[in-house]
């Protein structure tokens, strides 16, 4: 027997081992609700399964102290009945990735916390009283876009020459669509482009707005970040191809499908990086007083290939400063 044992023994006092020195307690069983404007598919692997993921890390594991309730809408025109479902069910937090969604929680409820990560202007928006204090129940991260706008038209007049006529395809019914809507004319008119406002949030819109963007002569496309588009990305990406037409895009998943350039925040590491403010609110914290973050890094990524079949040569100094190129 070890002496502090026998010590012990002899006095007839019990020594355990000091608090510090013993396993956490696993975290208490939390109910999550998640809403999403995309489809389960997309939304799954671009911020579900990233934010769930490092959750786990965090201690909070599906099937374990963690429920989840999951709805994808597919279309903003469900998010509302789809909101009053989450809410209905009365979970510790909403997880609610892009603006639309944010949106239709933040209607029906001051009290659950929501957390957010794709939101572009989340003060302007009224999600926020300021980044550092968003001041309600309400928090997370901002994907930046709207700040990085006037650069991606500088991108756009650096890889097509001759650069006078930008359209830009936005979405009426997305809630930040109007703040960077503003932000890209102002950084046209700056530039001494002509620009053309297209709103489109539908297949037959689309449809629409690659024959208005034609007939009006543009010479590169802007298409405003928003979860419709993103669901419809290949429809997209096939109008531009089809018209031979190069076009921005605000997530690099576009890029690697067959789109030419993304300059964006990398969306699942922004989702990655919102799950510890879910731990943190699960644990105590108010989302009142967690600082909203912005992106760390901002990615710039290329298609080569699609270049070509437009008849484009990308830059030396845009193929410099790309973090990816697809060849």
């Amino acid at each position: 027997m070890k002496r502090r044992e026998l010590i012990a023994f002899a006095s007839g006092v019990l020594i355990f081992p000091s608090v510090s020195s013993l396993a956490q307690a696993p975290p208490k069983a939390v109910r999550l609700g998640i809403l999403d404007a995309g489809t389960r598919e997309d939304a799954g692997k671009e911020s579900g399964e990233p934010f769930l993921g490092e959750l786990a890390k965090l201690g909070y594991v599906e099937g374990q102290n963690l429920i989840v309730e999951r709805r994808y809408a597919g279309n903003l025109a469900r998010l509302p009945a789809l909101a009053a479902e989450i809410i209905a069910l009365q979970p510790d937090l909403i997880f609610a990735p892009a603006g639309p969604a944010t949106a239709a929680v933040k209607a029906l409820t001051t009290t659950i916390p929501i957390v957010f990560c794709f939101v572009n202007e989340p003060v302007a928006l009224g999600f926020a009283q300021s980044l550092a204090h968003p001041g309600g129940n309400l928090t997370g991260m901002s994907n930046f876009s709207v700040d990085i706008a006037g650069k991606r038209v500088e991108l756009l007049k650096e890889l097509v020459p001759g650069l006078t006529r930008l359209a830009t395809w936005y979405n009426p019914e997305a809630v930040n669509d109007a703040v960077e809507l503003k932000a890209v004319e102002d950084a046209a008119a700056k530039l001494g482009m002509q620009f053309l406002a297209i709103a489109a949030n539908k297949p037959t819109e689309y449809e629409a707005a690659a024959a208005a963007t034609r007939e009006w002569g543009a010479h590169a496309v802007y298409l405003n970040s928003n979860p419709a588009a993103f669901v419809n990305r290949k429809q997209i990406i096939a109008l531009m191809a089809a018209a031979k037409l190069p076009m921005m895009y605000f997530n690099a998943k576009f890029v690697a499908e067959g789109g030419l350039i993304c300059y964006a925040a990398n969306f699942p590491d922004l989702a990655r990086r919102s799950a510890t403010y879910a731990a943190k609110i699960f644990g105590g914290a108010k989302p009142a007083d967690l600082p909203i973050e912005q992106p760390t890094k901002i990615e710039l990524v290329v298609n080569l290939k699609t270049a070509q079949a437009l008849g484009l040569t990308i830059p030396p100094l845009i193929l410099a400063g790309a973090d990816e190129v697809i060849e």
